[in-house]
């Protein structure tokens, strides 16, 4: 879209790239043009601005209001050198014709947090690291004023804390990575998948350890103390809640399930906005196991995820049971072999009560196979939700609202799904197993609003604009993902192109000059964005800041920071500043360059604090932190027991049961318990069927006349285009091309091909359609008595679409009773072809199924309804008599009077 505005914009002339007609109207018609977020701004989007506003001129008109230190989106395309070049170019002056005005002050953050953003990017953020100098012009002032709380139990603020959790691991991968090449140059390469794969263990600790910093800051200290934010709806201070806390992180990518599992085990309800994991939801991935049973009970995986579900609820005894009654057999058979000795006499209790749910097992999977023969998918999907209760019973669970919400999700793209082409149970898994199989996703269903009490997961990238009361950090000792600087070819937009030097005689091959060049630049720039990304992350927090990471090894984490940021002056030197490898070593140096105690204590102690009211008296800053080592065993071994918290529930529940004791409303409660809805069966009928779906309800009959879709298995790895093979249309891509012919024939113009060449020049059909029509089979056709009499007609109507109601009790015995009297149904479907005569219609049906040659009483059952129920809407429609029924059948050419 930019791109195509630049045409419209620019003009290329001898002298370069001018503003077009169009754009010097448009630098008439704006007074101003003001850009916001100008950091994040590309060359394409600059050279738009730079045509349709007076840039060039004494009087410019473009205002820009941006912060490159919050440019974070080069892998979109943004250039911070575009700010930066203005922002050092532009004077301060109040005439200048370029002017920059300073905005810094703060008017979110407490003191204490805008103190240690001044302090920690005042010591690493430089022009070699980061691409501007922070100094002083760039130092956050607090503008924010927060009243002090009157609250007798309160504390506010406080420390800006730093917790590390010791791993013991090998602390190389925290290390520069730098090799030897040929040469003697020393080119840096990332990490190896090893160590850049983060151990689930490691974000495991981690999720837990903000747990219980969550917990801590939403309940009382061993004081009786609680943690109170300013709320600015109400202007007044109120105690901390789940809603006021935010975790950011640099990636969700295998984390966010991880602290979601976390904080849920520690009773945190939370909501992470990763728009994916919808398959891996246990409710959804209950029902589609469900579906798949339903459509082929001969898969034993979804079976057994089936059985083990809630819906069922087999202990690991039963299902040894019912795997020991045949050893051999699949276990639906195994489960038929089980259900056939109920009720047993003898055995085990496992035997005994694997036989009853063996039995109950498979009259429901009956019902539900006989329903999914007429129901569409999307129906059934819904009954199921209420037959087995699942849907009412993970609304009872742990973020109960959002697994309904995901179950309804499903029901919506099953909606979706029925009203294209490809119907069906079948169909519809076939068509989660591609969007599976690709590696797509459909995104959690979001119903979180600002109001809901849950702590938030989200991306730094995401968290931009925004602002939480308290704001964790996470994952600050994960490594820098700097695959893009070790790629064969390297391309950068001013350097060019850097590639590999190969020596073909040698066979070897080696980093040339440029590409060297441009590994360092790109390099450089991307722990620039990432340290922008930090200030980004920090800036967030309004009250209350605290950031974790994991180190392998304390001892030689801080003597890598000591190193790092030896040196005179304040600042650590930017090149040292490059040699770190996460966000720990870039906190942890800065705290060793200010504070020299602290790597002796912290590797000593394991806790430090550092700050106070005199920390600097000629400014009256402070930098007020805490930072605390943990041990990761330790963190591992806090984890809740899922189990014996249900077994405590449990036994909780039997002595209520054992104590007999019932209040006065026992009888209401019963009543009300076991309500009726008098009506419930209406809600399991369809409101519209189709005629096809009539006659595979009352023929028990699984296929449609051109064939099913073809089976397409889940693959595992998807296959590159070029080796996928086409295999031409399927049985029913076939017939819908004949009928599509039979529709639009000229009958009385005797060149069928010409007439559907001329289909193709008109995009009516394809090439590959066309071949696929059988023009000698239309041609027998036409010669039939019923073609003679068709066209001896002056009436002729094909492809006819309808939509009639019909009582319910026709379609459905049981709905007999007086209340049901008055309810309907809408049938729909398309007539083929029909003809007027003079005492009355015929009625004409297309049939592309292959049938051997003389057998049409297998035709006439499995149409027989259908047929009926044609002729009965076309003499409805029309108010005329239906006086014969034809099918004709094009792989015999027979004629078959129904």
């Amino acid at each position: 879209m930019e791109h195509l505005c630049l045409k419209i914009l620019t003009e290329e002339t001898g002298n370069g790239i001018v503003p077009s007609r169009i754009a010097m109207q448009y630098r008439d018609y704006f007074d101003e043009v003001m850009v916001d977020e100008y950091q994040d701004s590309n060359m394409v989007q600059e050279l738009i601005i730079r045509m349709i506003s007076r840039h060039d001129t004494d009087a410019p008109n473009v205002f820009m209001v941006g912060d490159v230190k919050q440019s974070i989106y080069r892998f979109r395309q943004a250039r911070p050198e575009i700010f930066i070049e203005k922002y050092n170019t532009y004077l301060t002056d109040e005439g200048a014709r370029n002017r920059k005005i300073l905005l810094y002050k703060n008017f979110r953050s407490r003191s204490e947090i805008i103190n240690a953003v001044n302090f920690v990017f005042g010591t690493i953020m430089s022009e070699d690291a980061g691409e501007i100098d922070y100094t002083e012009k760039e130092e956050l002032n607090p503008g924010a004023v927060f009243g002090k709380c009157t609250a007798e139990d309160a504390k506010t603020g406080g420390f800006v804390e730093f917790h590390l959790i010791q791993t013991d691991e090998d602390e190389n991968g925290s290390q520069t990575e730098t090799h030897e090449k040929a040469g003697g140059d020393n080119v840096y390469e990332p990490a190896n998948d090893e160590e850049i794969t983060e151990i689930i263990d490691n974000i495991q600790s981690e999720a837990r350890l903000i747990a219980g910093k969550i917990l801590e800051l939403t309940g009382c200290d061993n004081e009786g103390k609680s943690f109170y934010v300013f709320d600015k709806t109400k202007n007044e201070y109120r105690k901390a809640e789940f809603r006021d806390i935010v975790i950011l992180l640099r990636a969700t990518k295998n984390w966010a399930e991880v602290f979601t599992d976390e904080l849920a085990a520690k009773g945190i309800p939370c909501f992470a906005d990763t728009g994916t994991g919808f398959f891996k939801t246990t409710e959804i991935q209950v029902v589609l196991s469900l579906l798949q049973v339903i459509d082929n009970p001969l898969q034993d995986i979804p079976l057994l995820s089936v059985l083990r579900s809630p819906v069922f609820s087999f202990t690991t005894s039963e299902l040894a049971a019912i795997r020991a009654a045949d050893r051999k057999a699949s276990i639906y058979d195994a489960l038929k072999v089980m259900a056939a000795k109920h009720p047993l006499e003898e055995g085990s209790g496992s035997d005994r009560s694997a036989a009853e749910k063996a039995a109950m097992f498979l009259e429901k999977l009956a019902i539900w196979r006989e329903k999914a023969r007429h129901m569409p998918t999307d129906q059934l999907i819904w009954y199921l939700y209420h037959d087995t209760g699942y849907y009412d019973m993970v609304g009872a669970m742990p973020q109960g609202e959002q697994r309904q919400a995901n179950l309804r999700i499903l029901y919506d793209r099953a909606r979706q799904f029925e009203k294209t082409s490809y119907k069906g149970l079948f169909n519809f898994i076939n068509f989660i197993d591609k969007i599976k199989s690709s590696r797509g996703d459909m995104g959690s269903a979001r119903i979180l609003t600002e109001n809901d009490n849950v702590v938030r997961i989200m991306s730094i990238h995401k968290s931009k604009g925004l602002e939480f009361p308290v704001v964790f950090v996470a994952g600050c000792g994960k490594k820098f993902n700097l695959t893009d600087a070790s790629r064969s070819v390297l391309v950068h937009q001013e350097l060019g192109l850097g590639p590999d030097i190969v020596d073909l005689r040698l066979r070897i091959s080696h980093p040339s000059a440029a590409k060297i060049a441009i590994s360092e630049k790109i390099r450089s720039e991307t722990l620039s964005e990432e340290m922008r990304i930090l200030y980004v992350a920090m800036t967030r927090a309004r009250e209350k800041l605290i950031m974790t990471g994991c180190v392998g090894n304390i001892g030689k984490a801080v003597s890598k920071w000591a190193e790092i940021s030896y040196g005179d002056g304040h600042k650590i030197c930017g090149s040292n500043v490059l040699k770190c490898s996460s966000y720990a070593d870039w906190i942890g140096a800065a705290l060793v360059k200010k504070y020299p105690g602290f790597a002796d204590e912290i590797k000593n102690k394991k806790i430090y604090t550092c700050g106070n009211d005199d920390d600097d008296p000629d400014t009256g800053n402070t930098n007020k932190w805490l930072i605390r080592v943990w041990d990761k065993k330790d963190m591992l071994s806090t984890g809740m027991r899922n189990e014996e918290n249900e077994a405590d529930f449990q036994q909780w529940l039997d002595e209520i049961a054992e104590k007999g004791e019932y209040t006065g409303y026992r009888k209401e409660i019963e009543e009300r318990l076991s309500w009726d809805y008098p009506y419930m069966i209406l809600g399991r009928i369809p409101a519209k069927v189709t005629v096809t779906e009539l006659k595979r309800r009352f023929e028990a009959e699984l296929f449609d006349e051109a064939g099913r879709i073809p089976i397409q298995l889940p693959v595992l790895v998807k296959k590159p285009s070029f080796l996928e093979k086409k295999k031409g249309l399927s049985p029913a891509e076939k017939g819908t091309v004949m009928h599509f012919v039979m529709q639009h024939l000229d009958f009385t113009n005797p060149d069928i091909k010409g007439q559907i060449e001329e289909m193709v020049k008109k995009d009516l059909l394809t090439e590959q359609q066309a071949e696929t029509v059988d023009t000698e089979k239309i041609e027998l056709f036409l010669k039939s008595e019923l073609a003679r009499r068709m066209l001896a007609s002056g009436n002729v109507q094909r492809e006819v679409p309808f939509n009639i109601e019909i009582p319910c009790h026709e379609l459905y015995p049981e709905l007999v009773d007086e209340k049901y009297r008055n309810e309907n149904l809408l049938l729909q479907g398309i007539i083929d072809c029909y003809f007027e005569e003079k005492d009355g219609l015929v009625l004409v049906d297309y049939k592309t199924d292959y049938v051997p040659f003389g057998d049409t009483n297998v035709i006439i059952e499995r149409y027989r309804i259908q047929i009926e129920y044609y002729a009965r809407t076309l003499a409805v429609l029309t108010g005329k008599r239906v006086k014969e029924r034809y099918i004709y059948l094009f792989s015999t050419g027979e004629i078959v009077e129904m």
